[in-house]
C-alpha cells in the first residue's frame, strides 16, 4: 500500500507556519483549492472573529461562553473585559480581551466591537499567530502599518502597533515578535475605541 507515503507528503505540503523572529519567515496565501486545516475553536478570521467570539456578537452570547471576566475597566455603556488562562502549547499565562459597546441608540444590548488576545494557539488560515515575526505578518498584510508605539507597565516593553485596516486584524509586536492579535471591523483601525487600545498601555507615539 502508498497511502501512507501519500497522506504523509499531503501533511507536510499543506503546513504554513509563521516562524517567531526569523527573517526568513514565509506565508502561503490561501485561496479557493487550499483547505485550513485549522480547527474553528482556534481559528482567527481578520475582521470577523476569533474561536467562536465573532464582531457584533450580543454579549449575553459571549457570557454563555465565557467566565464572568477576570479584569476590565467600563464606562459610558463601552467596557474591556478581560480573561486570563494559560496557552497550552506554552504554558504561559495569556489573555483574551473583548471591547464591547451598546449595539445602538437604544442603549438595551452590547455587543463585540473588537477582540484580542496573547494566546499562541489561535491563528488564521495562513498560519499567522502569536510568536509569528514582523516580516510574516506584513507578508500576509502587505497594507499593515506602524499605527502607534506603547509603554507596557506590567513587563516593561516598548509595544509596536501594526495594524491592517483593510483586513481588519492587528499585531503587537516587541522586538519584531508578535505579542498580540487583534480583530476589528475592516475599514476601522484597532485603537480607534472609546478606550486606550489596550488598558495596560501607554501611548508614546
Amino acid at each position: 500500500m502508498k497511502l501512507l507515503p501519500f497522506l504523509l507528503l499531503f501533511a507536510v505540503a499543506s503546513i504554513t507556519a509563521c516562524q517567531s523572529g526569523s527573517s526568513d519567515s514565509k506565508v502561503v496565501q490561501t485561496d479557493s483549492a487550499q483547505i485550513s486545516s485549522v480547527d474553528e475553536a482556534r481559528l482567527i478570521v481578520p475582521g470577523k472573529s476569533l474561536g467562536k467570539i465573532y464582531l457584533g456578537q450580543d454579549m449575553q452570547a459571549v457570557a454563555g461562553i465565557l467566565r464572568k471576566p477576570d479584569a476590565g475597566d467600563a464606562a459610558m455603556g463601552k467596557a474591556w473585559g478581560i480573561w486570563y488562562d494559560k496557552d497550552s502549547s506554552t504554558q504561559k499565562e495569556t489573555e483574551l480581551s473583548i471591547y464591547s459597546a451598546y449595539k445602538d441608540s437604544n442603549m438595551i444590548a452590547k455587543d463585540v466591537k473588537q477582540i484580542r488576545t496573547t494566546a499562541s494557539n489561535f491563528e488564521t488560515a495562513d498560519g499567522i499567530s502569536v510568536g509569528c515575526s514582523l516580516s510574516g505578518f506584513k507578508s500576509a498584510y502587505p497594507d499593515a502599518e506602524l499605527r502607534a508605539q506603547y509603554a507596557v507597565s506590567s513587563s516593561g516593553d516598548t509595544t509596536k502597533l501594526y495594524d491592517s485596516k483593510s483586513q481588519g486584524i492587528g499585531g503587537e509586536f516587541v522586538n519584531n515578535s508578535c505579542k498580540a492579535i487583534a480583530i476589528h471591523p475592516s475599514g476601522t483601525y484597532a485603537n480607534e475605541t472609546y478606550f486606550t487600545y489596550n488598558p495596560e498601555m501607554k501611548k508614546i507615539q
